[in-house]
């Protein structure tokens, strides 16, 4: 009982920090549009609870389409390019609000994106923080974009050690498939309308098939690959 007791109260002492610190609204903030836009980007607004005036913000997770880049704007500074660790600060004094933004450059190829970060009190980084999370989706812009996407599909989804490809196409196609880092991890020739595809030796993780179609066009699906 008494363990009990202290951890309510370690809880409530975390709760009274955080509420004191600062808040993200929304904390998950999502945006769409079509894959011609130059950018696609979604907002949330920061307000400093504390005292404290320096915060830092690190990425954590980039998953998007293959050829998409992800970026980010805190209240004083602008960046592009993001990956995985990468981090920066910005000052903002207690009672002030900012705009975090961030965003993705879907290059014309439909599909979608998520950019997670953590944002956190740089004198007090264990008790003032929190994640923001950027998801956005761009939707096909021509009809031979939408007309390809139609066409190709795979099963199942996730999958584990098999990907099933289907695609009538009337010559062979090269599909590569890339990590979430823009790594290519495999290339496979599709001879038919359906093809298995072996992905056993992939690790767990979100992987994107990326070809171009009979029209020159730029098909990118993502699928994941799991236990």
């Amino acid at each position: 009982m008494k363990k009990l007791l202290l951890y309510i109260a370690f809880v409530c002492l975390m709760q009274s920090a955080f509420a004191q610190g600062f808040t993200l609204n929304p904390k998950v903030s999502k945006g769409q549009g079509p894959a011609s836009n130059f950018q696609i980007d979604a907002k949330s607004i920061f307000t400093n609870n504390s005292n404290d005036s320096v915060f830092e913000w690190v990425v954590l997770e980039v998953t998007a389409t293959s050829g998409w880049a992800f970026g980010m704007c805190d209240p004083g500074n602008c960046l592009t390019d993001l990956v995985v660790g990468s981090k920066s600060e910005f000052t903002l004094g207690k009672g002030k609000s900012g705009e975090f933004k961030g965003d993705f450059v879907p290059d014309g190829k439909s599909g979608s994106g998520k950019g997670k970060v953590l944002v956190y009190s740089k004198a007090n980084p264990t008790t003032i923080f929190d994640t923001l999370e950027f998801q956005m989706s761009a939707w096909p812009t021509s009809v031979k974009e939408v007309q390809a996407t139609r066409e190709f599909n795979f099963y199942p989804n996730p999958a584990k050690d098999r990907l099933t490809i289907r695609y009538n196409a009337k010559e062979n196609t090269s599909i590569d498939i890339y990590n979430v880092l823009g790594s290519k991890v495999k290339t496979v020739v599709l001879n038919g309308f359906e093809t298995d595809i072996n992905i056993g030796d992939l690790q767990n993780g979100i992987y994107f098939i990326r070809f171009k179609d009979a029209n020159n066009q730029t098909v990118s699906k993502p699928f994941t690959k799991s236990e």
